[in-house]
């Protein structure tokens, strides 16, 4: 955590701008606040970029984006993969500009988008400068536009283990690949997202099951079966946890007050 830490405050240090990268379909769970305390005390101008809008409704993002405004954080929405709102990124950095040329860095916790922002931002033809001293090989500041630098090394935010094992893997914690038992993860990453897409299982395996057999169904629709036709539980577990980070499970969690609303429409 040190180290992540280090890299993280090294390179907010060398910017006049920081981008926090959040995930729009869980913009809260993938914000970190010690990252804003820094870029303050440092005295950072920040943006906050809501990534994988395409995996939202616009009216959806329209609220968050004005959440944070609300809050005294400006804040852009787009998809970087698909090149959606980028225009709108450009422009928005260039607003918030001390001077110029503007340095830029790119934060936030892992799978958000962070480098697929830096290529974008980059483009095809940039113009690398020196290395500064203390900098590993490869990490450099490249000349993106003739008023923009970008520095070329995202700050990947990893902390400890939350406690909330749904949370851990929205936040990047969790890799599917790595984990030793992916089974409790994916049961606690599809309770949050049945709390805001009770059709999200239907949508993405075709099946209305949520029970305790649901790896087990999901594997058989996935065809993961092991000799003998018993399905790989295991295995089933890490798709689901894949598909959350590719976007084929889908939810979306409204702002604070929005969602305080919707939940009192729902009691009524």
């Amino acid at each position: 955590m040190k180290e992540t830490w280090r890299l993280v405050r090294r390179v907010v240090e060398d910017g006049d701008i920081v981008l926090e990268v959040l995930d729009a379909r869980d913009p809260i769970a993938t914000r970190n606040e010690e990252v804003e305390r820094l870029a303050e005390r440092l005295g950072k101008r920040l943006l906050v970029v809501l990534n994988k809008a395409d995996l939202v409704e616009r009216e959806l993002m329209e609220e968050w984006k004005s959440y944070f405004q609300s809050v005294g954080i400006p804040a852009v929405y787009i998809s970087a993969k698909h090149r959606l709102g980028t225009r709108r990124l450009i422009a928005s950095i260039r607003d918030l500009a001390p001077r110029i040329p503007a340095t830029v860095v790119v934060v936030g916790y892992p799978n958000v988008g962070k480098s697929t922002i830096i290529n974008y931002l980059k483009g095809r033809h940039v113009a690398p400068t020196s290395p500064k001293p203390g900098w590993t090989r490869g990490e450099q500041i490249v000349r993106a536009k003739t008023w923009l630098l970008v520095i070329d090394t995202p700050g990947v935010v990893k902390t400890q283990s939350t406690g909330d094992l749904a949370l851990d893997v929205v936040r990047g914690l969790v890799d599917p690949g790595t984990v030793d038992d992916p089974v409790p993860y994916a049961y606690a990453l599809i309770r949050r997202i049945l709390s805001y897409n009770p059709a999200a299982l239907k949508e993405a395996y075709g099946i209305e099951n949520a029970g305790e057999d649901v790896l087990e169904e999901i594997g058989r629709v996935k065809h993961r079966l092991r000799k003998g036709g018993r399905v790989d539980v295991e295995e089933a577990a890490r798709i689901v946890l894949k598909d959350w980070i590719t976007g084929r499970l889908r939810y979306a969690v409204p702002p604070p007050s929005a969602e305080k609303r919707q939940r009192g429409s729902d009691n009524s």
